[in-house]
This record gives structure tokens, sequence and C-alpha cells, in this order.
């Protein structure tokens, strides 16, 4: 059990081994959830539920949070109940939209893996219970970016990261083919290597090599981009 700020709120949360342990990534996307009250929102990729914990106590009417990982929705459910927001949160497990039967929403926040295989498998906050985002870390965020049109409500948004360490050109040629010119870059941020991935340098050059990632080298230190975007309908 710990005690996790996510903006001005301290959550409790469960985080069993093999669940998604939350990062920067889940702290920006709170940050530009924008207004929730009265909302239906889609927490996609939940792991132990703090975005849609933080959607319930922002006001959302209702949040669906989704996981692929049995022992992730597990862990919600327990966390929702742990914040005194288990009335307002669904929780289903599956595929990315499969468990959804047609709902629509009107925000989706996206956090599928998002990692080129063998990044994700050196990395410290990626359990190997977890899958991967294939090869180049595209393959569910791609998925996702088509789909997720016949999911949101006339008006209503998706956020979604893109970080370095993964085709990102891919990603977002996807996002604009899907999305137009309702696109928008609201957030980004460079992030400091780890131990772990500065263990690894050959590793990653070679697939910065291959065009499967990205990263920037400052004097002595190396840091990959994470990205938070924006797609209104």
């Amino acid at each position: 059990m710990i005690d996790y700020m996510i903006t001005k709120h301290s959550l409790k949360l469960d985080l069993p081994t093999g669940v998604f342990t939350p990062t920067t990534t889940t702290q920006l996307l709170a940050h530009h959830m924008g207004d929730l009250k009265g909302k239906i929102v889609l927490d996609l990729g939940c792991g132990a539920g703090p975005i849609a914990i933080f959607a319930a106590l922002n006001g959302a009417e209702r949040v669906y949070a989704v996981d692929i990982m049995p022992e992730a929705c597990e862990a919600t459910r327990r966390n929702s109940i742990l914040n005194g927001v288990s009335n307002r949160i669904v929780v289903k497990q599956g595929d990315l939209f499969e468990p959804l039967n047609g709902l629509k929403f009107d925000i989706i926040v996206d956090d599928v893996s998002g990692m080129a295989d063998e990044v994700s498998r050196i990395s410290p906050w990626y359990p190997e219970t977890i899958p991967t985002g294939g090869k180049d870390g595209t393959v569910p965020t791609i998925f996702m970016l088509k789909e997720s049109p016949n999911y949101l409500n006339n008006g209503g948004y998706l956020l979604f990261p893109v970080i370095s360490l993964s085709r990102t050109e891919k990603i977002l040629s996807t996002a604009l083919d899907v999305y137009h010119d309702k696109l928008y870059l609201i957030a980004s941020k460079l992030i400091p290597f780890c131990e772990e991935l500065k263990a690894h340098l050959s590793l990653l050059e070679r697939l910065r090599g291959e065009g499967l990632i990205d990263y920037i080298q400052k004097r002595s230190r190396y840091f990959w981009n994470l990205s938070i975007y924006r797609a209104d309908l």
C-alpha cells in the first residue's frame, strides 16, 4: 500500500506485483484531463486505477476502467473502494475496447503499452506480465487510435501519450489520418535515462539506427521524450 499524489489528491493505492506502477505519464495525463464534472470517462489501460480514481474524485459521473490483465482489474476494484469512489467506477477486463459493447464516452484517457518490445523488457517499470507494444511499440496505440472515434460522444476527446522509445512518426501519422486538424500536442517532457537504460546503450543505439526508437544526448546524459496529445472528435 502506498500514498500516491496525483495533482492535488493523495490516493491510497494497493500495487500488487506485476501490475503497472504509475509514472510521470500518469501525472501528465491527469493534469490535462480538463473539466470532469458530469462527464463519462474511459480509463483505457487502467493499471491499478489512479486515473479512474482521479476522475471520479474530480466529479466524473461515471468512469469505466479497462485493462487486459485480471490482476490490474482486481487492484482497481480494491483501490476504488479504498478511495471511496467505487460507486462511480465500473471495471472491465479485456483488450482495449473489446469489453465495452458500444459504450460511448466524453473523455478517453489511453495509457496502453507504447514502448518498443526490447526496451520494455530492460526497463524497471515494465513487469514481465504486461504485454508490450510490439517490435516498434506502436501496435496497441495504432489500433486504439483507429477505433477510438467509435467510442467518443460528439464533442468528446481522447488523451494519449507518445514516447520516443517507440516509432513515434508511425503513431502520429495514424493520429493525423484519423483526427486530421483536431490533433493537438498539449505537453512534452524530457525524461532522463534510468540506470537500466544507461546499462544498455548499445542496444538502444542499435534500435535507434533501425528507426524503432529515438532519444537525445546532452553531454554525458541521455533523455527520451514524453508527449501528451489531445484529439477532438
